[in-house]
């Protein structure tokens, strides 16, 4: 079977629950709906942040034969749950590879004890390697009992412009240029445009006559009061974290120009030879499926698209 075509099993009914219940995709008509839901879930975010992230979703390329949206849980006209999922076929160049990231995960209160339900239709595709990259820590035994093994540990807090390693090379944001196919593969070329059309720093980074890509995302971390807040940048995608460590220079130089003087970096451990402090258990990443996540590669998720 062809990776993102479903065979006729696969494209079940709705499932039905007790009480009148059904779990099924999520659909364009549903989405002022699915906005509404998510805003009492997630009051952090304003309607106007989940009205943007769905109406991405709408016109995004997704692979065939997933849901473009999701799941929801619905009940007569109620919508009671939903799950966002953003599935994305050819990886790394990989035309054969289907990751889907599990994100904004909400059921109302009253309908818990179906929530198993939805994520149980959320996950049937056993082809496909699912991430939840920002559980709550509440979730955290109901996703191992699903099957989620951790991934990544905790967070490296860098600071390259520290290090002690050459400053040499140049850093091109993609924007200035239009010879990015000159330096890269195509797939690659198409990553750094996708991101950058979602407000993520991408580059190109030139050294000793090699080129590698880079994508960041501008953070704010610290307390919630806007002034005691510090902007950082986020590590999306580098093809190897090695890659960070020998242009670090190159990275530090950038990134504090532009008021972003520490790189947050998703791993398992000190990453040698980078100044910075790790902190473990701190915003831990989990998966389940065929393929381990390679660290260092957070493209296409809602820490991308989101900026969740």
């Amino acid at each position: 079977m062809t990776i993102g075509t479903l065979t006729k099993d696969d494209r079940v009914q709705p499932a039905a629950a007790p009480g009148g219940v059904r779990c099924r995709e999520i659909g364009p008509d549903d989405l002022d709906a699915v906005a509404d839901l998510l805003t009492v879930g997630f009051p952090r975010y304003d309607r106007s942040y989940w009205v943007a992230a769905l109406r991405y979703l709408k016109e995004r390329d997704s692979p065939e034969g997933f849901p473009r949206y999701g799941q929801l849980l619905a009940h007569g006209d109620r919508i009671a749950g939903v799950v966002l999922l953003i599935f994305t076929t050819g990886m790394n160049g990989n035309a054969e590879s289907t990751r889907c990231n599990v994100s904004s995960w909400y059921v109302a209160p009253d309908f818990r004890a179906l929530a198993p339900l939805l994520v149980h239709r959320a996950l049937r595709h056993k082809q496909v390697t699912f991430l939840n990259i920002s559980p709550a820590n509440n979730t955290l035994p109901t996703i191992t009992a699903q099957g989620f093994e951790r991934f990544c540990n905790g967070v490296f807090a860098a600071t390259p412009a520290l290090t002690t390693r050459a400053w040499t090379g140049t850093a091109i944001r993609l924007a200035d240029t239009d010879r990015a196919q000159d330096y890269l593969p195509d797939f690659e070329v198409a990553l750094l445009r996708d991101h950058a059309a979602r407000g993520c720093l991408s580059l190109i980074l030139q050294q000793h006559g090699d080129s590698y890509p880079i994508i960041f995302r501008r953070r704010l971390v610290g307390r919630s009061s806007n002034f005691m807040r510090m902007p950082c940048a986020q590590l999306i995608y580098v093809r190897e974290l090695e890659c960070v460590v020998r242009l670090s220079g190159l990275i530090g130089r950038y990134l504090a120009l532009r008021g972003m003087p520490v790189l947050l970096i998703g791993t398992n451990q000190i990453i040698s030879g980078l100044p910075g402090k790790y902190y473990e258990g701190r915003a831990p990443m989990y998966y389940r499926g065929p393929d381990r996540p390679r660290l260092g590669d957070l493209a296409y998720t809602e820490a991308a698209l989101f900026g969740t």
